[in-house]
């Protein structure tokens, strides 16, 4: 089962949560606001601002803020940021160690899904979330015919 993780979840949760209100907030508010824990919040935040998705201000005032408007955010953005390169299977990467790689008769085929899985990831941005999660019940095959 291709699955997210944890703390890519937890990233689309905080930036969720910063784009209903865009101006500073310090990681113990948006550990608050989101129900985590704040020492899992610090390490979210620091991925995320290292990958430029957020802006951070030290200091007595300072916290963190979006650095872009989240239709500019995608969802390949965030899991990059969290997790690395996307790579379905060992050889979808760029740095392949599979020794099975020179005669597998799957390779293109993964990749060819592999590439369609960030096709879908990089269509969807936190604003398409953000709206979806607004909707009462959001129509899966919609969803993916609008971003296949």
């Amino acid at each position: 089962m291709l699955k997210i993780s944890r703390l890519t979840d937890y990233a689309t949760a905080v930036i969720l949560f910063m784009q209903s209100n865009n101006k500073l907030h310090s990681s113990e508010v948006i550990a608050k606001s989101v129900g985590l824990e704040i020492p899992t919040v610090s390490k979210v935040l620091k991925l995320l601002t290292k990958a430029t998705i957020l802006t951070s201000t030290r200091g007595a005032g300072g916290g963190y803020k979006l650095a872009k408007e989240t239709k500019q955010i995608t969802l390949y953005d965030v899991i990059v940021a969290i997790e690395g390169d996307t790579a379905i299977t060992e050889c979808t990467k760029t740095d392949s160690l599979c020794a099975q790689e020179q005669g597998c008769d799957s390779k293109t085929g993964w990749q060819k899904v592999n590439q369609q899985i960030e096709n879908i990831l990089v269509k969807m941005t936190i604003a398409r979330m953000a709206e979806l999660n607004g909707a009462s019940k959001p129509d899966i095959k919609l969803m993916v015919k609008d971003y296949v």
